[in-house]
């Protein structure tokens, strides 16, 4: 049994940082005549087939961040293989935690056991229960890792991926504020292995808790030298 973990791109259910664009459809060509009152004279109306230019972010909903996101040298999308999006051993690991809490290493230590096993570590905090009601609060507010629990993931284990379901990996704010060094998690997770490991970011988690997760897969569009991707998520789970 398969289940989707990502979110829809329904434009009305997106959920994007500050004044960033949400996906557009631009039309091409329609297998139609130009309607009375449009103003679309670009299109190629009365058409064979319909065809469309699709235009968005590509930290767009539930989506991937590669090395290169965060380091001019790190590894991009396409140097990445069909088999680094594909998970054998995924842990999903139910760690709640409120507005602006931290995931720390004594949050994980207790785990080490399934830690040493996993090649995807998936963190349900339960934030992502407000991310329709309260979208702004969602963006702003998120928990987050701290960085010594990033440290300690990396150092410790062979893990290829981290996803988690809020809108980031770490909270943007203060990612931002950081120093000496922007992002620190971000990098922690991305660069210090120099592997080609990534982060899933506003993962849909609620729908797999309590289940037995046999394999995970976060499937992107391989697009050509870029930092991120939306991706299809979704689960086989034990019936």
């Amino acid at each position: 049994m398969y289940i989707e973990l990502s979110y829809s791109l329904i434009p009305q259910e997106i959920v994007m940082p500050g004044a960033i664009d949400k996906p557009v459809v631009i039309k091409r060509s329609r297998m139609a005549p130009m309607p009375e009152d449009s103003d679309e004279t670009d299109v190629r109306w009365g058409s064979y087939n319909n065809t469309s230019i699709a235009q968005f972010f590509a930290h767009t909903g539930t989506h991937i961040d590669v090395p290169f996101h965060v380091d001019p040298d790190g590894y991009k999308l396409h140097e990445l293989d069909l088999n680094d999006f594909i998970f054998e051993h995924p842990l999903l690991l139910d760690l709640p935690k409120g507005e602006r809490e931290k995931i720390t290493v004594d949050d994980l230590r207790s785990h080490e056991k399934e830690l040493s096993k996993a090649d995807v570590l998936l963190i349900y905090t339960g934030w992502s229960k407000i991310r329709n009601q309260e979208p702004e609060r969602y963006v702003a507010d998120q928990p987050s890792f701290t960085v010594e629990a990033a440290n300690y993931l990396v150092d410790n284990f062979n893990i290829r991926a981290y996803g988690i379901d809020t809108i980031g990996i770490e909270n943007i704010s203060e990612g931002k504020a950081a120093s000496p060094v922007q992002f620190p998690v971000h990098k922690t997770f991305l660069l210090k292995k120099k592997q080609k490991a990534f982060v899933i970011e506003d993962l849909n988690l609620k729908l797999v808790l309590g289940k037995k997760i046999r394999r995970f897969y976060a499937i992107p569009l391989r697009m050509y030298g870029i930092e991120a991707m939306p991706v299809t998520a979704f689960a086989e789970v034990e019936s």
